[in-house]
């Protein structure tokens, strides 16, 4: 539990400060979002990502069916929260996406690290570095469409925006398919190629999209 615990949660809290940190003092006079909000929606993600890991351990990993069905279901739920009308053509609803979305990504990755090394029988090196990429994939996963999905809500296209991160998903998801069904030396290719697309989308989201986001609305304000 405890190396599941570090190899969840501990990227998450990093990638929340990496995301986030930008946008709030002391890197700005003021920040661009509401800490108690923040900090509430990464705690619902934190819920909501033990209970849909518990769902997702009923059904095979393996099946193109469930890949597709979790990809569509993970996303809807960061929808319906982001999609209120609270949050709606709000800027600092793009930072509760992610801080929602990296919440998910830690418990969810933490479940899948717990649930691995129990049913694993004498993990060894090479099992503990497949588990620890998989839970940052959790991470960097959820926390770059939670981000898409919260950036749809500022702009006012949540629902294309919310088609968007399903495809993310999906592409995700049946990169991994290979692994899951012990296709192998396939999945020992498919695993890194799945690190290394969610690793891209989430840099894009939070070094690149997130930034002109925020600029043009500051322009805008400026205006």
């Amino acid at each position: 539990m405890a190396a599941a615990a570090v190899m969840g949660i501990g990227p998450a809290l990093v990638l929340l400060y990496v995301a986030i940190g930008p946008y709030t003092y002391p890197q700005t006079d003021k920040a661009f979002f509401e800490d108690r909000k923040l900090f509430l929606l990464f705690a619902v993600g934190m819920v909501l990502g033990v209970i849909l890991f518990s769902a997702y351990t009923w059904f095979p990993w393996s099946t193109i069916f469930v890949a597709a069905g979790f990809a569509i279901i993970l996303e809807m739920v960061k929808f319906v929260i982001l999609n209120l009308p609270r949050f709606q053509r709000r800027l600092d609803s793009v930072f509760y996406g992610t801080s929602l979305g990296i919440g998910m990504g830690a418990t969810f990755g933490f479940g899948m690290a717990f649930y691995t090394l129990t049913v694993a029988v004498d993990p060894g090196i090479l099992d503990y570095v497949i588990i620890a990429a998989l839970t940052l994939q959790q991470v960097l996963l959820h926390c770059s469409t939670g981000t898409t999905i919260g950036e749809g809500v500022v702009r006012g296209y949540p629902w294309e925006f919310l088609a968007q991160a399903i495809g993310v998903n999906l592409i995700f998801q049946l990169l991994m398919l290979p692994l899951y069904s012990g296709m192998y030396p396939l999945g020992y290719i498919t695993l890194p190629s799945a690190l290394a697309f969610v690793a891209w989308y989430c840099w894009l989201m939070i070094r690149k999209r997130v930034p002109a986001l925020v600029s043009q609305a500051v322009k805008q304000y400026r205006l």
